[in-house]
């Protein structure tokens, strides 16, 4: 590997630099609205096929955000929607959404991620009298406005360097609160849902957490999931009891860790140990491989471990492994697979004192009976590689299993 941009030199800047980023969801999941069914799913890419397969399936999306690097997409079936539409943009969509307005479609969903402007709009809800605006500061005397042309507010947005309101005039909403806070703002939530409002909208924005509330013309009852990673487990008791996903918000919280610390304080409740997830790993990879960085014909071995412990050799250098550490500080290297795409793909995920910090994206694929090629992202910030072509930010290998385990 070449030495300025290898994953072990890359490992140790991010390890001594000792930023380390955990996060927060935290969903609403309410009782008492349209929907009688309801899928989650999480991706790097935006999921426009799986976006298709549910309209084919009759399901609509009823929420759309970016957490966590990840777009995370709730499709619902509802009564709510007849007819849906998307479209991502660099820049703001306006032209899209009055074409889609002059189509006979609302805005239902509106949001900022990896770069892009994501829209959705449908035909069949009780939205009607759209107005959208954009501000450099958050738009409070809009949504004043707003409210006394008699609109509410369906969304609020941010992303390059400015804030999107959507109002709508709707029979379904009678009242409206907002608030804004930098910490999660807990008794805004407990003292309103005890007068009778409910939340349309938790989201982290611009550094501070975004509260919309309304009290509806039906009752909605509410719970609120807060969890260090994707809640799957709660969803599913929730959905049992008729409870769906009706807001995503996902905060990332930095905590800074001093390398000369020789005993570590232990991990907050705001941290979750690190588990690779099931299934993430196969039978045919574990195992010890052996070959080449195509991009400096260097020479590496790589271990893959039944227990998704990875070992990284090249040249002199050793990373990852049992009882890995970097100057002193525990540190851990596993990696994850997912078997069911092709190419494959392949996460190589940084710990430290067992939780999470980065990971590297990639992809390989078995070019032989025990040969594979493998394609990885110098950058952990990098997206997932989209096919087997060698360029700026990316590590080429050739590798032969030499041994298995």
């Amino acid at each position: 590997m070449r030495k300025n941009s290898s994953l072990i030199l890359i490992v140790t800047i991010l390890v001594l630099t000792a930023n380390i980023s955990f996060g927060q969801y935290h969903l609403v999941m309410t009782y008492g609205s349209n929907i009688t069914a309801q899928k989650w799913k999480t991706r790097t890419d935006f999921p426009k096929e799986e976006i298709s397969d549910d309209w084919d399936n009759d399901y609509y999306l009823s929420s759309l955000s970016y957490n966590n690097n990840l777009w995370t997409v709730i499709s619902s079936k509802t009564s709510d929607y007849s007819l849906q539409s998307w479209r991502t943009r660099v820049d703001f969509p306006k032209d899209e959404i009055t074409e889609l307005w002059d189509a006979g479609y609302a805005i239902t969903e509106l949001t900022y991620g990896n770069n892009v402007w994501a829209l959705v709009m449908s035909k069949g809800s009780s939205y009607s009298g759209q107005k959208w605006s954009t501000t450099t500061e958050f738009p409070k005397d809009k949504i004043k406005e707003y409210w006394d042309e008699g609109r509410s507010i369906i969304k609020l947005a941010y992303g390059q360097g400015k804030w999107a309101l959507v109002g709508s005039k709707t029979d379904d909403i009678t009242l409206q609160r907002w608030r804004t806070s930098e910490t999660f703002p807990t008794e805004e939530i407990e003292e309103n849902l005890a007068l009778g409002y409910s939340i349309t909208q938790l989201e982290y924005l611009n550094d501070r957490w975004v509260l919309v509330l309304s009290k509806y013309t039906d009752n909605r009852s509410q719970q609120l999931i807060t969890s260090e990673s994707f809640p799957k487990e709660e969803i599913r008791k929730h959905w049992e009891s008729d409870y769906y996903i009706t807001s995503v918000g996902h905060q990332e919280i930095e905590s800074e860790i001093e390398p000369e610390i020789a005993e570590p304080e232990p991990t907050t409740e705001t941290t979750k140990p690190y588990s690779a997830p099931e299934n993430s790993t196969n039978p045919r990879i574990t195992g010890v491989w052996n070959g080449t960085s195509l991009g400096d014909a260097e020479d590496v071995e790589i271990t893959f471990e039944d227990n998704n412990v990875i070992t990284i050799i090249s040249g002199d250098e050793v990373m990852g492994g049992e009882n890995f550490e970097i100057e002193d500080i525990p540190a851990g290297l596993s990696y994850e697979l997912n078997m069911d795409v092709v190419p494959h793909q392949i996460d190589i995920v940084f710990t430290m004192f067992n939780v999470e910090f980065s990971r590297i994206k990639g992809i390989f694929e078995f070019s032989g009976k025990n040969e594979i090629m493998m394609l990885l992202s110098d950058d952990p910030e990098a997206d997932r590689p989209k096919g087997f072509i060698s360029k700026s930010g990316t590590e080429t290998f050739k590798l032969k299993k030499t041994s298995s385990k």
